[in-house]
């Protein structure tokens, strides 16, 4: 745990009001007390609040596994569990048991005018979703640098364009400054040297030290953009750690989700069609801006 030291203040000594410090005007100093809870397991937690899904509980307190995780690829809402008992067997020994199934909220509020039927099993959902989970897994136990070459490549999708053209503005833009401290520096002596007057040498100057306090606010702002892909090889890194935890896993879990997926988009239900399925995964994809609607 962390002590803030200098969260209030006085106005002066003789005027003994007290006045609450800024966070900036506070100093922290980490580690002074046994903490109650580890720093991993709080910082579980604070991704788990983050999470899109807070889960849903049926009246017996049960949780799906995607529960909450799932959106409608056409209308972008929740794909939304429901349950409904049903009856198998014969008429003399029926048998009762409770089925579930995901279908879009959109759906089952309003019916296939405002967006067709997304319906899947749970348990088909769960198979396929734990199947690219252990696929995952096994590609960084087999082969980690080829697994590690395959998530960055993800991960650069997200600002691939962008990079080459903030590359190439990032290199001109360090040229740049360069130029303009010789060409400000030779100014100077010029001046000196009486080689022009005082008056041309100061418009010059104000002009080139104006182009070199914008381009350098520029230059800082591109590096940090490079500082996150930087942080690209960090986030797989962690990634593939949680990936080899589950390597032989045998059921999907509701902790193994809120680990390692984000969300996931469902298309619709035509019965005899391929189902387009997609997952994104933390760390590797990027989070929904809004948690309640995927567009």
């Amino acid at each position: 745990m962390s002590t803030n030291i200098g969260k209030s203040r006085t106005v002066s000594y003789k005027n003994h009001k007290v006045i609450k410090n800024d966070e900036e005007d506070m100093i922290v100093v980490k580690n002074t007390h046994e903490p109650i809870v580890s720093q991993e397991l709080w910082d579980r937690v604070r991704e788990m609040e983050q999470s899109v899904s807070q889960g849903k509980r049926n009246s017996s307190g049960y949780v799906a596994n995607l529960s909450g995780l799932i959106y409608c690829q056409d209308c972008g809402n929740k794909v939304r569990l429901a349950w409904n008992n049903t009856t198998n067997g014969s008429k003399k020994k029926p048998r009762k048991y409770l089925r579930h199934n995901y279908n879009c909220t959109s759906y089952m509020k309003f019916g296939k005018r405002y967006c067709p039927s997304h319906y899947i099993k749970m348990q088909d959902m769960d198979a396929i979703v734990l199947e690219d989970i252990r696929s995952l897994a096994q590609l960084v136990v087999e082969d980690e640098e080829k697994a590690k070459e395959r998530f960055l490549e993800r991960k650069a999708k997200h600002h691939e364009e962008q990079y080459s053209v903030d590359t190439k503005k990032l290199t001109e833009g360090k040229f740049r400054l360069q130029e303009l401290d010789t060409l400000i520096q030779n100014i100077y002596e010029d001046k000196v040297l009486s080689k022009v007057s005082e008056d041309v040498a100061m418009k010059l100057i104000a002009k080139y030290e104006t182009e070199q306090k914008e381009l350098s606010a520029e230059v800082a702002d591109l590096e940090e953009k490079f500082s996150t892909i930087r942080q690209d090889e960090e986030d797989v890194a962690m990634f593939m750690e949680r990936l080899k935890k589950y390597t032989d896993v045998q059921e999907l879990s509701r902790e193994m989700c809120l680990e390692l997926i984000e969300y996931i988009t469902l298309d619709a239900y035509i019965e005899g069609q391929p189902r387009e399925i997609y997952i994104y995964y933390k760390l590797l994809d990027e989070p929904l801006k809004d948690k309640r609607s995927l567009f």
